[in-house]
């Protein structure tokens, strides 16, 4: 876990010890889960990559630390975890249909201590009928999770007037925003393109942020 600690130090300012602390325990209770729950891929020895790959965006991206976020996808907590204990203050909800992902997510929630965190088991489509998530959340985060298009069909509800789809991305988006945009008009994208060392193994990767037109900017 020595590169992400560099990774906070010297690409995020992130200079307190016990946020690196908080990450050393996320991985190690998420290890003893995953002998049990297959959440995340058994054939790594830590979640460094997969946390380093989850934060990068917020190098070049101005990221709100008191806002509310939903998480689509969220599998063992990624990226919505690693950006909870980052910014402490943001009001998460992590959503995933596969209930024993969620049940470990919840305990991770428990065992961290997190506040203003909430996981739910749910398709993310069904949020929006649910007072509770409607028009609610600043942002909407996710992980190579789904294509564009159905990222935006199932979260555009949820965000409220000034609300984001931030999207972990790689590869060529060409495709992926070309359908987006042709079965969604009142979408518009942005895509940020982020190079690093090599040795942090965060190869092609970008975000893509997707706002719904006339929204208040």
């Amino acid at each position: 876990m020595k590169l992400l600690k560099k990774f906070l130090n010297d690409e995020l300012g992130f200079t307190d010890g016990k946020v690196y602390e908080d990450f050393i325990e996320y991985n190690k209770h998420l290890y003893d889960w995953n002998s049990k729950v297959n959440v995340i891929s058994r054939r790594n020895d830590s979640i460094e990559n997969i946390v380093l790959n989850s934060v990068f965006f917020l190098t070049k991206f101005n990221f709100n630390p008191s806002a509310r976020v939903l998480d689509i996808g969220t599998g063992g907590g990624f990226p919505g975890i690693p950006l909870k204990l980052l910014f402490p203050e943001m009001n998460i909800t992590l959503c995933d249909s596969i209930r024993k992902k969620i049940n470990v997510v919840e305990d991770v929630i428990k065992h961290l201590g997190l506040a203003n965190a909430e996981a739910v088991c749910a398709r993310a489509e069904e949020l929006k009928n649910n007072n509770k998530y409607f028009n609610k959340f600043d942002y909407i985060v996710s992980k190579s999770v789904a294509p564009l298009d159905n990222l935006f069909k199932w979260g555009k509800d949820l965000l409220n007037e000034n609300g984001l789809f931030l999207c972990v991305k790689g590869g060529d988006m060409t495709t992926e925003v070309s359908d987006l945009l042709k079965r969604n008009r009142n979408a518009e994208t942005q895509i940020i393109e982020y190079s690093f060392d090599e040795e942090y193994s965060i190869e092609d990767k970008k975000l893509v942020i997707i706002k719904i037109k006339n929204q208040i900017v």
